[in-house]
């Protein structure tokens, strides 16, 4: 397998991630997808008629595995991007989850690009709270395709709605960078910031909303369909994999064990799952 240096700068700028953001059951699932972008990039078309097969390099995909599940990204999109994203987790005896919907502006190679998205949850009718919240969530940021990295700030869990005081959610502001580092053997993604309210340590008592805590998340790309996630945010331990099981359309599929050391629950590991799917208008 030839992974190229400049195929893997050049798609992942371009496979910009915008986070599909639900509660905390769903922190996170990336919704990546195909930028109509000003970079220069050939496009490599497959000359496979399967729907599932193996590619050679990223130039074949039409999208790329996410790099984070937890930590919000230093990368944003721009205009002529959308995405839906359905995530959930399962702990103990209790599943539940979120969708998301959400599309780019801007321009991040020239000035400032972003995303805006509207997250619901629970999706779940069974617990009598289906679709009892819902929150905005902004980011804006720029990319520095030259040197492989991207910087953003952004906004979480913006109440729109909720049916109760114990579904009304916080907003919560981050800042967080990305940085790529391709090679020829296993490409590397890191991510790193910090952010107030949903992205304090879960354990902390103190008045959460004026108290900052770091998240990183770090992602190895084994495969240019599938990549392998450690993600700590909110003091909780994330491992997990991101997979393209369909190198022609933009579908990307998230796997994760979450609350590895039992750091919020002494008695349970979580299960997340994600699906993603991105398009270009």
């Amino acid at each position: 397998m030839k992974l190229l240096r400049n195929t893997l700068v050049s798609t992942l700028i371009i496979s910009s991630v915008a986070m599909a953001q639900g509660d905390n059951f769903s922190r996170s699932s990336a919704a990546l997808a195909e930028l109509k972008s000003k970079a220069e990039m050939t496009e490599t078309k497959s000359e496979s008629d399967k729907l599932f097969y193996l590619v050679d390099d990223f130039s074949q995909l039409k999208t790329v595995p996410g790099f984070t599940f937890g930590a919000p990204s230093g990368l944003v999109p721009g205009w002529g991007v959308g995405f839906a994203a359905l995530s959930g987790v399962h702990k103990d005896s209790d599943t539940d989850g979120a969708t998301a919907f959400g599309f780019g502006f801007g321009d991040p190679f020239e000035s400032l690009g972003g995303a805006a998205s509207l997250s619901i949850g629970s999706i779940d009718p069974s617990d009598g709270g289906a679709f009892n919240r819902g929150s905005l969530n902004l980011s804006v940021g720029h990319t520095f395709p030259e040197y492989g990295v991207g910087v953003a700030v952004g906004m979480s869990n913006f109440d729109i709605w909720h049916d109760s005081s114990e579904d009304e959610l916080d907003e919560s502001f981050y800042a967080a960078a990305t940085k790529l580092f391709p090679n020829n053997t296993a490409p590397m993604i890191l991510t790193a910031g910090f952010g107030n309210e949903s992205f304090v340590d879960i354990n902390t008592d103190d008045d959460r909303d004026s108290k900052i805590d770091p998240f990183i998340s770090g992602a190895v790309y084994l495969h240019p369909q599938m990549s392998l996630i450690l993600d700590y945010t909110t003091g909780i331990t994330t491992f997990g994999t991101s997979l393209v099981p369909f190198p022609d359309y933009p579908v990307t599929l998230g796997l994760a064990l979450t609350d590895l050391f039992k750091e919020a629950d002494e008695d349970a590991i979580g299960f997340i799952g994600s699906l993603a799917v991105g398009f270009t208008f």
